[in-house]
């Protein structure tokens, strides 16, 4: 039986299977060698080994000498290898092709690929230097061609083993970048408008001292969307192992797979083709060669009768959720996500609708959900990204006070509590706050009765367990008024309650992880490294 390890929250089901027997076994290509970096694209499985025409060689002599090569078999609909492994010729070349990720959406191919080292040209076998980047190919032809690079590649290090989502708008990757938290960590990067986004550390609670690689996003229809990785870093059952969270998500729920996933032996590269159920992951326990492939089976979580949207809504710059975000449909209904960011269903139909996120701290968000086209049923998912507001003013409604008072009021607390989650959920967050009074009395004195305003409220966030250096306030008196006396007429009551307000305003600040670096370039690993450093390769290790 398979079960996760990991303890779920009440009213939430974090579990990327249903529970149900586990099937795994060898595929029946597996060579001598090392075969690893499943994916399925249609009917055709691609995978990374050392070629054929090197069967006779020691694999310590091919670590040593030799690239990877990608193949490609044939597979049924239950995912059963029906035919022979042959080369695919486009990605024979003089350096390491594979893994591999495919959108079908915009028909790209994600390569994991060495730089050409100009000294292999003219020898026979290379040692070295081994840093992967990511190409991408498109079918041209009836074959892959080479369109572009991913532009984060950089040959002072690794950039590799890529997983991409089903709108082909958000990849993650692997690399030993500098300012991460260990060997190998996992990035993000978003694409808008045709153009990558710098890259964004996924952080500690995914990345670890050790390797972080071989990720995949599956698609979201089992049981919403997951981030299935390996890592070594991890209590685990030995080596690589594989684990699995929500993606987008606050990364607070790692679940790691039981046996027969995760063995004694490394385990790792897990691919689920969209609406299956079976996958591949590799393994080097014992099998036919070093690191085989595998399938296994199981069974997803039954669909919903009727049907219905999941919408999740993040915040686009650290791609944390937005819990309490109101999100009003086309038919005027009224929805609030939960903790993790989520409407659990919306109501689907064959039209299409358009819907506006809206919370504190961040401008209104309006999308178009396309209308739903399934036959039997199940669950269409959606994704809301949301931006701060960055370098401009927003009023705390209800933060008002009394005449001559500076008294936190029960509206106000509350109000006050809403720019604490806020902040809470945005730790390297500063946020000014400025306090003003109604036009009445001398300026002197409502300057000093504006600051203990903004004092009052700034004492109020502390005691909600806020760092009293992420906050700075600023009482400006009554020379900053919405409503002012015009023609000699006094100011009606609503009006004055009105001056008597308080602001907040977000000063632009750097998003990502803090910067953690104390191995050097990583290259090995090592205190003592040196630049041109490269130990032997290790089951396509982005480490080689």
């Amino acid at each position: 039986m398979f079960f996760s390890t990991l303890v779920y929250p009440q009213g939430s089901d974090h579990r990327i299977f249903n529970d149900s027997i586990i099937h795994i076994s060898e595929i029946s290509t597996n060579s001598i060698h090392s075969d690893f970096g499943p994916f399925a694209i249609k009917d055709t499985l691609y995978f990374t080994t050392f070629n054929d025409k090197l069967n006779k060689k020691t694999d310590y002599a091919l670590r040593n000498k030799e690239f990877y090569d990608l193949y490609k078999a044939a597979i049924d609909k239950e995912g059963n290898v029906t035919g022979e492994r042959k080369p695919l010729e486009e990605f024979i070349t003089r350096v390491n092709d594979g893994p591999v990720t495919w959108c079908e959406k915009t028909g790209e191919l994600f390569v994991t690929q060495n730089y050409l080292d100009q000294n292999a040209i003219s020898k026979p076998f290379h040692k070295g230097i081994n840093r992967l980047r990511i190409i991408i190919a498109k079918r041209m032809n009836g074959k892959w061609e080479n369109i572009t690079d991913f532009p984060y590649n950089n040959p002072e290090y690794s950039v590799g083993h890529p997983a991409i989502t089903q709108t082909g708008d958000t990849l993650i990757f692997s690399s030993d970048r500098p300012g991460g938290y260990g060997e190998t960590d996992l990035y993000c990067s978003v694409r808008k408008n045709g153009k990558w986004a710098l890259p964004v550390n996924l952080g500690p609670k995914i990345n670890t001292s050790e390797k972080e690689e071989f990720a995949f996003l599956t698609d979201k229809n089992l049981n919403g969307q997951f981030l299935i990785f390996s890592s070594k870093g991890r209590f685990g059952n030995g080596g690589f192992d594989l684990y699995y969270t929500r993606f987008p998500s606050d990364y607070n729920e790692i679940g790691h797979f039981d046996s027969p996933i995760n063995t004694k032996y490394d385990d790792f590269a897990m691919t689920i083709p969209v609406d299956a159920e079976y996958g591949y992951l590799t393994s080097n326990r014992p099998g036919t060669g070093n690191d085989d492939i595998y399938k296994f089976t199981f069974k997803r979580f039954p669909k919903p009768e009727g049907k219905c949207r999941e919408l999740y809504v993040f915040d686009k710059s650290s791609f944390r959720p937005i819990p309490g975000v109101r999100v009003t449909t086309c038919d005027k209904q009224m929805y609030m996500t939960d903790g993790m960011g989520r409407i659990a269903c919306l109501p689907c139909d064959g039209n299409e609708c358009k819907v506006t996120a809206s919370t504190f701290g961040y401008p209104e968000k309006s999308k178009v959900l396309l209308a739903c086209k399934m036959n039997n049923g199940g669950i269409v998912s959606d994704t809301i990204w949301m931006d701060i507001l960055i370098n401009q003013k927003i009023e705390l409604r209800n933060i008002y006070y009394d005449f001559d008072k500076w008294d936190i009021l029960p509206d106000a607390a509350t109000e006050l509590d809403r720019l604490v989650s806020l902040m809470k959920e945005n730790p390297e967050m500063k946020v000014e706050l400025s306090s003003h009074t109604d036009v009445r009395g001398n300026d002197l004195y409502n300057l000093k009765l504006s600051q203990r305003r903004v004092q009052a409220a700034i004492d109020y966030i502390v005691s909600k367990g806020i760092d009293r250096s992420m906050i700075h306030g600023t009482g400006y008196g009554k020379t900053q008024l919405i409503n002012r006396n015009i023609n000699g007429e006094k100011l009606l009551p609503p009006q004055n309650r009105e001056n008597r307000r308080t602001e907040i305003y977000i000063p632009g600040f750097i998003r990502g992880e803090p910067v953690k670096q104390d191995k050097g370039d990583y290259s090995n690993g090592k205190s003592d490294h040196i630049k041109d450093h490269s130990s032997r390769k290790e089951h396509g290790s982005i480490l080689k």
